[in-house]
């Protein structure tokens, strides 16, 4: 059995997507082949909200080199605003921050030397054969990179998201000189979006034989598709209202105002079925503002804003929804959302709205599973939804006419893949690792 050590910012048992994602995938990983070990900051303290931990404890090396105002800061947000141990956290983290300016305290190098120290112990313990680190945080990656080099272990480099700024027009990418040293190192590299991986391409930053792309994926384990006691569900009637569900932080570069001018729209349009649309998790002033504004009156529209809920609540969420909503910001043109992937398990159509262009927009017209809107045109919202609100059981009907295809998402396919991924980097490591 050969062992894999991936470092990261948001490791297993907190809420960060990327902890997610693996715990997704961990059970189906038990093959015999390879054994998953995790690394980064501790969870307890770095992470607002926690979840199972579905892995052996003695796999997560986890570091508590966590600066004290960072974990003030997560203390403090685990409470409401108006609650006494908001302020009081809050309080203790503006000290220590003053205090950590005024000492000239590092909290990156103060959690990188933790993590080290930490790695190596596990290292004396296990002895990796593939380190596999993730950005963002590309400085996590730079360590994982320098750790893999003083080991003398072959590097899997992981791109969640590029490091660089993106817009409709291309990719400019940061510290190009310090990517490169990462990426001519790295064995292989791992996007997340085939689109990302082509712009890396394209700047020569790395080789395109060296590459692989992998999704998020939807869990399979059927706790997750337990539904809401009846009180919290909605009397199914696809033709009298539909329930469309966003789960997720939509903050100011996720814009939502053009499809709320849409809805605004939508009032004059005769024959729609009743639209609710409920926000769970955190919302831009702006668009929150704009939601008190618009006419909701005619019983015809009603927007909901809640607070974000743990992984498995959402889910439940998801199976009591008739359209599952997701944003794709409109400088994103290459971001693959996980919760696009994650939520399709329970087949519910989608209104996807992203910049054009997007790998997503293939995706959802190839399986017919919804509809995807320009989120820059008022218009081509408006019509999505009436699309979408009329045409409702085809799209529903289209995910047992392509669940074949939507089954190469699941979980375990997608581990199945990860694991080819890593076979695949020993294979091309030099013979010097």
């Amino acid at each position: 059995m050969k062992r894999v050590l991936l470092l990261m910012i948001q490791p297993p048992g907190g809420t960060g997507v990327q902890g997610l994602r693996y715990s997704k995938l961990f059970p189906y990983t038990q093959t015999g082949a390879w054994e998953l070990h995790f690394s980064g900051p501790d969870p307890a303290q770095a992470s607002v909200g926690l979840e199972p931990l579905v892995c052996p404890k003695n796999h997560c090396h986890y570091s508590r080199n966590l600066s004290p105002s960072l974990q003030f800061a997560t203390l403090k947000n685990r409470y409401r605003k108006n609650q006494i141990r908001f302020l009081f956290y809050g309080f203790l983290q503006l000290v220590s921050r003053k205090i950590e300016q005024w000492t000239g305290h590092d909290s990156f190098a103060y959690l990188q030397g933790g993590l080290k120290r930490t790695i190596l112990q596990a290292d004396s313990l296990y002895h990796f054969d593939l380190i596999a680190a993730k950005s963002p945080d590309f400085r996590i990656l730079e360590l994982g990179a320098a750790l893999a080099k003083e080991l003398e272990r072959p590097l899997l480099a992981i791109y969640d998201d590029p490091h660089g700024q993106r817009d409709e027009l291309g990719f400019y990418p940061d510290d190009s000189e310090r990517q490169l040293r990462v990426l001519n190192q790295a064995d292989a590299v791992l996007f997340m979006s085939p689109l990302t991986r082509d712009r890396y391409v394209d700047h020569e930053l790395v080789e395109q034989q060296k590459t692989f792309c992998l999704t998020d994926s939807y869990p399979i384990d059927s706790q997750f598709y337990c539904r809401q006691p009846p009180n919290l569900s909605r009397a199914p009637n696809a033709l009298a209202s539909l329930r469309l569900v966003h789960l997720g932080n939509l903050p100011e570069w996720r814009p939502i105002d053009p499809l709320l001018h849409a809805l605004a729209a939508l009032e004059e349009q005769p024959g729609l079925p009743a639209l609710q649309i409920d926000f769970y998790g955190y919302l831009y002033p702006k668009a929150q503002e704009m939601i008190r504004t618009l006419p909701q009156q005619s019983g015809k529209l009603t927007i909901n804003v809640y607070n974000s809920v743990d992984h498995l609540k959402s889910h439940h969420i998801a199976s009591t929804s008739d359209i599952l909503l997701v944003m794709i910001g409109p400088r994103h043109l290459d971001n693959q959302p996980s919760k696009f992937f994650v939520y399709l398990g329970h087949h519910k159509p989608v209104l996807v709205i992203g910049p054009p262009g997007n790998p997503i927009e293939d995706l959802v017209n190839q399986l017919g599973i919804g509809v995807f809107c320009d989120v820059r045109n008022i218009l081509s919202i408006r019509d999505g939804l009436i699309e979408i609100a009329q045409h409702y059981d085809t799209y529903q009907s289209n995910f047992d006419r392509h669940l074949h295809a939507i089954k190469r998402y699941a979980a375990d396919a997608v581990a199945a893949d990860l694991l080819a991924v890593f076979d695949a980097t020993m294979e091309k490591a030099s013979p010097t690792n």
